[in-house]
């Protein structure tokens, strides 16, 4: 039946009645910060600026407090950058970062909360933070946009010269997200860059879920750790594309923190000056149940690195599925490295690690080592390929190298002239090893001959010789009290025809045919 023009009318009445009160509410909502919108807390709504110089510490710490008091829900940073002192994530509550918004560190350190979590005094900490929760549950930082800590405004003038580090100030802002005590946590999609020190520090958190994320640092920033994860359990990382200076993806234990336990890593693309996949140095107490697979890195001095020191038992750890390259302005570059010392009275202990499925573009020598009087127990290496485009002498820097982190109490292991050094360890088995050396009449790849070489924990330069693509000739293995286990590594050969293939000293390893 046709409808009549008075119906008509009147409908047309209604609909814009409701328009307008549509218009009226999205007006109030917009005005009243208090207002709570489908849990929907939008930083501006509550006076913050995006316009890059006004601070906004107070707005924004507002908006996350109104969140967590009405019992959980979405912190949303727009479009624009948004200066900041420390700001507090509480429980419930996810900090969601939209395309083109920017939450950036203050350049004064007056605007930082002091936070002295932790620690019995002794320990080396900064106390201050850009993004921080403590004891908080349920808790999320997403979204595509950025958190950038403004870490120039903390570094000291420098000369200009490559490489050389950068120097931070004695006070500074690090680590720039510090998550304590938290559990069920969630980091999704966000770019966190520009650190004065470590970017992310997971302490003492459980049940952990690092996804998506980008870090990209300045490449000659000290300090500059991608995610640090101390006493964390339960964490799993994944699909993060990492680059920065110093340890990508590091896992630790402190004085005072708990063990540290069950961590994946996988599918990441890892760029750094130092170690890519790492446990240790600092390692108080144990890190077990730990695997690190299907990831690419680049431009590392290290990609694996297991060091034990402190007392703590590292073990039960896989690594697989690894492609790398060591192409770093650095001496004693090393595509792996399994480390034991004994620094205190708490004897530690590295065992049951399996590395399988790698594949390195290097300079350096695969480095398995314990201090005399201790073993690495149970170490096995399987389906292994290297190549060198170029070969480092170890003899023309070794003494008088500093670094803590290149078996400094094994002389004899730093200055060995092998692929494989392996000192001081009980049951080790090398499984189908591939070797390709550069010939010896080869030009050095460019990537490889650096004008300047750097030592890690030391300020020695070096402008290394490049005429001659091996600076020395290597064997496949060099053992030194190596007891149990097998070599089984027929396709592996030394770098030139005299050179003894496998040396054994003082040790009973079976070599398979």
């Amino acid at each position: 039946m046709p409808l009549s023009v008075r119906t008509l009318r009147s409908r047309s009445l209604l609909h814009i009645g409701s328009l307008r009160l549509l218009a009226i509410l999205a007006f109030t909502t917009l005005l009243a910060p208090n207002t709570k919108a489908d849990d929907i807390y939008n930083i501006e709504r509550f006076g913050a600026k995006g316009d890059g110089k006004t601070v906004c510490t107070k707005q924004i710490q507002a908006a996350l407090d109104a969140c967590t008091k009405a019992g959980g829900g979405t912190v949303v940073v727009p479009k624009g950058i948004y200066v900041t002192g420390t700001i507090f994530i509480k429980d419930n509550t996810t900090l969601q970062i939209d395309p083109n918004g920017v939450i950036k560190g203050s350049g004064d350190i007056k605007d930082y909360t002091f936070m002295a979590w932790g620690g019995d005094g002794n320990i080396d900490r900064q106390p201050y933070h850009l993004v921080a929760a403590k004891d908080a549950h349920h808790i999320a930082i997403t979204g595509t946009g950025t958190i950038d800590g403004n870490g120039p405004a903390f570094f000291l003038p420098n000369d200009g010269k490559s490489p050389r580090w950068t120097l931070a100030a004695k006070t500074k802002v690090s680590p720039m997200v510090e998550l304590w005590n938290c559990k069920d946590v969630r980091l999704r999609d966000v770019l966190l860059n520009n650190p004065a020190g470590w970017t992310c520090h997971i302490f003492d958190c459980d049940r952990v879920v690092i996804d998506g994320i980008r870090i990209d640092n300045n490449l000659f920033t000290p300090n500059s750790d991608g995610i640090d994860i101390t006493g964390g359990q339960d964490v799993m990382i994944s699909n993060c594309y990492i680059s920065t200076c110093d340890d990508a993806i590091c896992l630790k234990t402190s004085p005072d923190s708990r063990e540290c336990k069950r961590v994946t890593v996988t599918n990441c693309i890892i760029r750094t000056m130092c170690v890519a996949l790492k446990l240790g140095n600092e390692s108080y107490k144990d890190m077990s149940q730990v695997t690190f697979s299907n990831c690419v890195v680049y431009g590392s001095s290290r990609a694996v690195g297991i060091y034990s020191q402190d007392g703590g038992v590292l073990e039960d750890i896989t690594v697989s599925n690894i492609v790398c390259d060591t192409k770093a302005p650095f001496i004693f570059n090393r595509p792996i490295h399994i480390s034991l010392l004994q620094m205190g009275k708490t004897r530690g202990a590295v065992r049951n690690v399996l590395i399988s499925n790698f594949i390195a573009n290097t300079d350096g020598r695969i480095m398995l080592t314990s201090e005399d009087g201790s073993k690495l127990e149970n170490i096995t290496l399987r389906d292994v390929q290297l190549t060198y485009p170029f070969i480092e002498n170890p003899e023309l820097y070794v003494i008088g190298a500093q670094s803590k982190q290149f078996s400094p109490r094994s002389l004899e292991a730093r200055k060995a002239k092998a692929a494989i050094v392996a000192d001081n360890i009980n049951n080790l088995v090398l499984d189908n090893l591939t070797i390709n050396w550069v010939h010896p009449d080869s030009t050095v790849h460019k990537d490889y001959a650096m004008k300047e070489r750097i030592e890690h924990g030391g300020k020695r330069v070096f402008t290394p010789d490049y005429s001659k693509s091996h600076q020395t000739d290597l064997g496949v293995f060099w053992g030194r009290n190596v007891n149990g286990g097998y070599l089984d590594i027929p396709l592996a050969k030394p770098s030139a025809v005299g050179v003894t293939p496998v040396e054994l000293i003082n040790s009973n390893l079976k070599i398979r045919e």
